[in-house]
């Protein structure tokens, strides 16, 4: 009925094992689509697409449960401790930071940094939480990092200097650390993807708005509905990344390739 992966060449794969493969892998996919195989022998078309569709389910469904948490997690909950944090300011303290020790241009570099690492850290924490769980290495990594870099909404120039300070020591640490290395490289790889991809979002984003006075208001509403689309696709790109170097970096092999030893 249907080719399994051990029978043909992967350029012959056929877009149900493709597919399948990418949620569950290629070991074991195979012998997913083996057993459904050999059972549809003897039952009908119809059976085989309806457990195909109940496996991909029941092997997929973390990763649009993780998106959507992710992007609710950033749009709202991101916010309101950003709001927290500014409120909460004590404002008749002395704001004393480590001029001395930064420039004022290095300082504005690493606050801008600061700021979009927790924008996309806040995204990035509740996805890994859902697709791999909270004993993760990369779940345990990038929970650290977004609280190293979320003091920066204090707004008080010590505590995001030293927030700075500690989010250069921490990342330079993990790529120094073997153990932390390949989560670290999955993170960065992740970040500058989804940086670079809203990089052209907030760009347009930033046109609208100064020539929002020669724009139809017709045609401003649709471009706020298209710039919605594209920051999702950018996140969407991101956590695809995420998927495929956690995959070819942090998975462990199956348990086929692995021995006693």
């Amino acid at each position: 009925m249907f080719e399994s992966f051990s029978s043909v060449d992967s350029s012959r794969t056929t877009p149900t094992e493709w597919l399948l493969a990418r949620i569950a892998g290629r070991e074991r996919a195979a012998a997913i689509m083996g057993d459904l195989e050999e059972l549809a022998a003897t039952r009908s078309r119809l059976w085989f697409w309806t457990a195909y569709a109940r496996t991909l389910v029941t092997l997929g469904w973390r990763t649009p449960v993780a998106f959507v948490v992710a992007m609710v997690s950033m749009r709202f909950l991101f916010r309101t401790i950003i709001l927290l944090l500014m409120i909460h300011r004590t404002s008749h303290l002395r704001d004393v930071s480590l001029s001395d020790v930064l420039s004022t241009h290095t300082r504005i570099v690493l606050y801008n940094c600061l700021i979009t690492a927790a924008r996309f850290l806040s995204f990035a924490l509740p996805f890994v939480v859902v697709r791999f769980g909270l004993r993760n290495r990369l779940t345990q990594l990038t929970c650290a990092l977004l609280l190293i870099a979320m003091p920066v909404y204090t707004l008080r120039p010590l505590v995001m200097d030293l927030s700075g300070i500690l989010m250069v020591t921490a990342i330079v640490a993990a790529l120094l650390i073997p153990l932390w290395r390949r989560p670290m490289i999955v993170l960065a790889a992740t970040s500058i993807t989804a940086v670079a991809s809203s990089f052209l979002f907030f760009f347009l984003w930033e046109v609208a708005h100064v020539y929002h006075d020669h724009i139809p208001l017709r045609y401003l509403y649709r471009f706020q509905v298209i710039f919605n689309i594209y920051d999702m696709t950018a996140f969407i790109l991101a956590a695809s990344v995420c998927l495929y170097l956690y995959r070819r970096l942090l998975q462990r092999p199956p348990a086929s390739d692995r021995t006693i030893a």
